[in-house]
């Protein structure tokens, strides 16, 4: 019996990180060709007074392009790479802000600020998801803005990271990491802030006592329905990407600039070798409107992936994990 007792904290991680791993996977099936439009996007860098001479110029549009010039693989290139991401990602992510959600129960200053603690845990979660999943995330980006009808547009993830590893180093494999790290602390941050708070929200909405007492203890209550689940994480995503979303677009340009990747079609190479000046050229050749090129496709994609990680994930924490733990 004591034997079985001891189990159940490695079975729970484990359960834990399979259900990150679900998540991570089933969400980027939905939201990928709002990642590649969005990734192309944020990497056209002509004048914002002249719409006529961008390549893309709006979802729709963009769509048809993509679909016209390439075919439905148009809109999932670098899926098997953006999958290596959601999934690397996630595994890390919640099964990190679990043991950050564990650790944190003792911190006598975190006890009566809840929104602190959410902000805290998730931030840091998201910090060590990016760090494993930066390598997958370089790859993505140079497949998905590479010329259709070359080979590094079919190549697969873990070939991607050998060939910028060979040629690039360890630096290369981890290009934009600051970026990434100063982007995903305070983006996955508000997403569990909000997420936890909307769902508090309908909690205190229900007056029922005895969820308030279990979504205190575990995060989690039976009380709230999946689509409240769903359309919470919806907005906190949302929110919390509409305030870091010019840091993303940065990043995604040093990236390309770091390993001398030239965009895809008629786009002018990003001049953005540092940060300072990666700022710098944006706004002189673009003006304060270039920093959230692309915001629509990414806020579409970014309150799915939301719903979607949330959703899924409380579910089945709530349906396999939480029994076990009890």
């Amino acid at each position: 019996m004591e034997r079985d007792r001891d189990k159940y904290p490695l079975q729970i991680q484990v359960m834990q990180a399979v259900a990150g791993a679900m998540t991570g996977a089933m969400t980027r099936v939905v939201t990928h060709p709002f990642d590649v439009l969005k990734i192309l996007f944020q990497v056209q860098v002509e004048p914002l007074s002249d719409r006529s001479k961008w390549k893309y110029r709006g979802i729709l549009q963009g769509f048809r392009k993509l679909y016209a010039e390439e075919g439905a693989r148009g809109l999932m290139r670098g899926h098997s790479s953006g999958q290596f991401m959601s999934i690397s990602y996630a595994i890390v992510q919640y099964w990190s802000y679990e043991r950050f959600r564990n650790l944190t129960r003792t911190v006598t200053y975190l006890e009566d600020r809840p929104s602190l603690r959410h902000f805290l845990c998730g931030g840091f979660s998201g910090c060590m998801g990016a760090m494993a999943s930066q390598p997958f995330d370089v790859v993505r980006t140079l497949v998905v803005v590479v010329d259709p009808n070359s080979k590094r547009s079919r190549m697969n993830p873990l070939e991607g990271v050998r060939m910028v590893y060979r040629k690039f180093g360890l630096r290369g494999v981890m290009t934009g990491l600051p970026f990434t790290m100063a982007e995903t602390f305070p983006l996955v941050g508000f997403n569990f802030l909000i997420y936890k708070y909307l769902n508090s929200w309908v909690l205190a909405g229900k007056e029922h006592q005895e969820c308030r007492v279990h979504s205190a203890r575990t995060g989690l209550c039976t009380d709230i329905h999946g689509g409240y689940l769903f359309v919470n994480g919806a907005l906190a995503g949302v929110v919390a990407k509409t305030l870091i979303y010019p840091v993303d677009l940065l990043r995604k340009r040093i990236q390309l600039v770091s390993l001398n990747q030239d965009p895809h079609g008629s786009r002018s190479n990003p001049d953005c070798p540092t940060v300072l000046q990666c700022i710098w050229a944006t706004f002189r050749t673009e003006g304060l409107h270039g920093f959230y090129k692309g915001i629509i496709p990414t806020l579409i994609k970014s309150a799915l992936t939301s719903a979607f990680y949330f959703t899924i994930y409380d579910l089945v924490n709530r349906r396999f994990i939480e029994p076990r733990n009890e």
